[in-house]
């Protein structure tokens, strides 16, 4: 196909068409190569021939007015082939993992790394790139456009502007429930859908350097337990775990086996909402003393956050990674990164030298182990031997090329792995009870998709995103002697762990555990207030 290809590019022109034309017939080939799922989710607010087909003319010439006025003698040919490449990346995104566009997504693009990228561009996209962009780019490179009288332009202009508006007011009520009740289909609608999220993405990036607004100053340690140890605070920033498949949660595969041991000292959280449906989003929410109500994505490069107050109030912060970065929130802490291959490691080496390290500080100690978790779509590559229970799996990046089953046996299996990763954990801490009082807080940045109702991955918008994308495992593992110096009720806490949580509680809980008095401390929302008897 190539070779026939690099035959064709050596021939003369071999089409000829006037400039009018070529950009009624590009805006139809936009609508019909590049929006078909737009039109997927379309259907399922109206399966009517006449609304459907309405909206396909609407389209059709809104691109049409739009090519009218970016495309000229000598941008057309440039900006028509940028545009069918860009949207075949998007349509392959959209199709192959039911993806939205939007300006979420384009925050975690920038945050992401070699070897995810890596990952989503298998063969199946060089295919979609050939067939949906090096083709129909090769037609435009062999077309001689040839110049329309300026008149004529206007007069299509203003037809195309006035069947849009015949349409969309003949049926003025249909198509105005359409637009309020379905904001989120824009996400799936190229090539409008990233061109307004690079918009809003610009704007965020072109904004002066915002000086660092500091909260919590007035943080103080003010120790309420009881006894003589220090205290070490391990906190597992889970990474795409989905509570759905905790068997704690209930899941009907005992994928939390390696915790059973532990359990006695274990509380499961079996209600909890994310912040957000990724990482860019959830990890620096969880962080800030905003809700998710309040917390504005951006704010995190210029704005202190838990780990900071922690470590004005005394404690020593260390921040271990495995996965793409901390998001800014550790910023003004140490970070240590003991992955140096350049590739992927097993979450097991952030417990690397953990207890030598432990065993040199000189104060109360909050870690953070942020894991790479079961981050999709390389699910394999993210579990021991060990860990590998279920099968058959889905070894394969192209989803749709796996069965369903294959796919949930690999996902299992990293949650089986991040049990295996937690119980471990424990252990660790268990060995250094002789010098800590010991705690272990586990929560998921943001759940996943796997296929259900078509979608895959995670990152969908808030408002529309799935159960599965939000509703996140959450658990805390707390020794007998924190316990007992700290007055917590176990009993207590496992009864109020069957109320709804969210990650708003973690901020104020971690400030009312480690003793740490500020104002911005709110009591509702610490999970430990009402089980700690100071």
């Amino acid at each position: 196909m190539l070779t026939r290809l690099l035959t064709f590019l050596k021939q003369p022109y071999y089409i000829a068409a006037d400039s009018l034309h070529f950009n009624l017939l590009y805006a139809l080939l936009t609508i019909i190569l590049y929006d078909g799922v737009f039109f997927k989710h379309a259907t399922a607010y109206s399966n009517g021939f006449c609304f459907l087909g309405g909206l396909f003319i609407c389209l059709w010439l809104i691109w049409f007015i739009a090519t009218e006025i970016l495309f000229h003698r000598y941008t057309r040919k440039p900006l028509a082939i940028f545009f069918i490449l860009l949207n075949t990346t998007a349509f392959y995104f959209m199709f192959t993992y039911n993806a939205t566009i939007d300006k979420i997504m384009f925050l975690n693009v920038l945050q992401t790394d070699v070897s995810e990228v890596r990952d989503l561009l298998r063969p199946r996209f060089f295919w979609f790139m050939l067939v949906l962009g090096i083709l129909p780019a090769a037609m435009i490179l062999k077309t001689r456009i040839l110049p329309s009288s300026r008149r004529r332009h206007m007069a299509a202009i203003s037809i195309a502007a006035g069947i849009i508006a015949l349409i969309m007011l003949g049926n003025f009520s249909t198509t105005d429930s359409f637009l309020r009740s379905n904001r989120n289909l824009r996400y799936y609608l190229a090539p409008s859908n990233y061109i307004g999220s690079l918009i809003s993405i610009a704007k965020l990036k072109a904004r002066p350097m915002q000086n660092l607004v500091k909260i919590g100053e007035d943080a103080t340690l003010a120790p309420y337990w009881h006894g003589k140890k220090k205290n070490l605070f391990v906190f597992v920033m889970g990474e795409t775990a989905r509570a759905a498949n905790f068997s704690l949660r209930g899941y009907h595969r005992p994928t939390n086996e390696a915790l059973t041991p532990y359990l006695q000292d274990l509380i499961y959280y079996k209600d909890t909402q994310a912040c957000g449906t990724s990482t860019a989003v959830s990890v620096p929410c969880i962080f800030s003393h905003n809700d998710r109500q309040n917390f504005k994505p951006g704010t995190e490069t210029h704005t202190e956050n838990l780990l900071d107050i922690l470590q004005r109030a005394g404690y020593k912060v260390l921040w271990r990674e495995n996965n793409t970065g901390c998001q800014n929130v550790c910023n003004r802490v140490e970070l240590e990164d003991p992955c140096k291959t350049g590739k992927f490691c097993l979450d097991e080496i952030l417990l690397d030298n953990l207890e030598n390290k432990a065993a040199n500080f000189t104060s109360d100690a909050f870690v953070v182990l942020h894991q790479r978790g079961s981050h999709g779509p390389a699910y394999s590559e993210h579990y021991s031997q060990e860990a590998d229970i279920y099968k058959p799996i889905c070894t394969q990046k192209d989803f749709p090329e796996c069965s369903k089953e294959s796919l949930v046996n690999v996902y299992d299996n990293t949650i089986a792995y991040t049990s295996q990763f937690l119980a471990k954990t424990i252990d660790k801490l268990s060995k250094l009870s002789d010098k800590y009082n010991t705690v272990m807080i586990y929560i998921s940045d943001h759940g996943e998709s796997l296929g259900e109702n078509g979608m895959l991955l995670h990152s969908a918008p808030y408002k529309t995103a799935p159960a599965e994308q939000k509703d996140i495992p959450f658990l805390i593992w707390i020794s007998d002697s924190f316990a007992k110096d700290f007055n917590l009720d176990k009993d207590c806490l496992r009864r109020m762990a069957e109320n709804p949580h969210s990650q708003d509680n973690i901020f104020h809980s971690v400030l009312g555990l480690s003793g740490v008095k500020t104002g911005l401390y709110i009591p509702t929302l610490d999970i430990f207030a009402a089980c700690r008897n100071r």
